[in-house]
């Protein structure tokens, strides 16, 4: 059930917010884990997997966690929640990788070669990945990390909160913005305000090319 349906008291809400932003931050972690390993493993060599400029943080993770746990976490049946995370998690990657060429121009992962793929946005193989990794994580990880966030005193969890919501609004703002300057150098836009002076100087395409080594341009801006 989506948790603001039902009408709730000011603390009710607050403790909603809480429980979401931790989820979503530990989710953006884990993901830069995973693939971190995974591409260890893949490709024999350690590269950079963030989605975000600062932090280990990638968001597709971290909004993935968000809407599998609230979407996912009072169903008992095995069956019921793997199938409905391949959905979930599956319409999630599509969804991030079309908002991603759409309004940044690029795109940071491409499964055309897989078999049974969705305009290379997602696939089969990895739609029960997120089958799999929801199922794991509802039956086993999603109980511990609420007995973990209760365990944080109340006087502490509204300034940790607002602490990890300006922080990612941060790093969100100027990861999209940096992105959207680099698409704008590439395709012959000059620097004129001081804004994109500042990021042209700071988040240069060789500091970019770094944090995201995969990521293809396939679109100029406007």
């Amino acid at each position: 059930m989506i948790p603001f349906v039902v009408k709730k008291t000011k603390q009710e809400y607050f403790n909603i917010l809480y429980e979401l932003v931790f989820l979503f931050t530990i989710g953006c972690f884990i993901g830069v884990v995973y693939e971190t390993i995974y591409c260890l493993f893949q490709f024999g060599e350690f590269q950079s997997r963030k989605g975000l400029i600062y932090g280990p943080f990638n968001p597709v993770y971290g909004v993935g966690v968000v809407v599998l746990t609230e979407c996912l976490k009072n169903k008992k049946s095995i069956v019921s929640l793997f199938l409905s995370g391949c959905l979930l998690g599956g319409f999630i990657e599509y969804l991030c990788s079309w908002f991603q060429e759409t309004f940044l121009g690029s795109l940071s992962w491409d499964y055309s070669h897989y078999f049974l793929n969705f305009d290379g946005r997602t696939s089969l193989f990895h739609m029960l990945g997120w089958g799999i990794m929801a199922t794991l994580f509802i039956l086993y990880a999603y109980p511990l990390l609420s007995k973990l966030l209760s365990a944080i005193p109340k006087t502490k969890r509204c300034t940790l909160t607002m602490i990890l919501i300006l922080f990612f609004l941060f790093d969100i703002s100027v990861s999209v913005y940096a992105n959207i300057r680099q698409q704008e150098r590439r395709a012959g836009i000059e620097a004129t305000s001081v804004i994109q002076k500042f990021f042209d100087k700071h988040y240069p395409d060789s500091l970019l090319q770094k944090i995201y080594p995969k990521k293809k341009i396939v679109k100029k801006a406007p």
